[in-house]
């Protein structure tokens, strides 16, 4: 009787499920999700982009220029208060900068846009100067 009660008990060890491995492969799966994911930060205001007919392809890394069509300018996700801050900002991630994207609100005075492109030419120490390029709308 002893014996039939003892092997009752292994055998009800034995039928659990290990799920030490399953955690393993979960832990491993949100790791490579997160590392593989692209963080897109969105600029502090809205940007409507204007429609374009012709479309080029850029890497789409930081350092994304944003004007909003009250003349509020972001890069990324830090509001610059002045055109002075920008430039500062332009000038200590220069060599960072592989092209600065402009995504301009299509309601953005063409003034504000042409201000904030030739800041950023006479801040560059680039020869050439920095590109620069007009982000517009995605939608067909």
């Amino acid at each position: 009787m002893a014996l039939d009660l003892a092997r009752r008990r292994k055998t009800q060890d034995d039928d659990d499920i290990p799920m030490a491995p399953m955690i393993d492969c979960v832990f491993l799966l949100l790791i490579f999700f997160m590392v593989s994911a692209i963080m897109k930060v969105p600029p502090p205001f809205t940007v409507t982009l204007p429609d374009s007919a012709t479309q080029h392809e850029f890497t789409r890394k930081k350092f994304n220029l944003f004007i909003n069509s009250d003349g509020r300018i972001s890069i990324d996700d830090q509001e610059m208060l002045t055109l002075e801050d920008m430039e500062l900002y332009i000038a200590a991630h220069e060599n960072q900068i592989s092209t600065l994207i402009i995504k301009a609100d299509k309601r953005a005075k063409h003034g504000d846009v042409i201000d904030v492109v030739e800041r950023v030419k006479m801040r560059s120490s680039k020869r050439e100067g920095l590109e620069i390029a007009f982000a517009v709308s995605e939608e067909n």
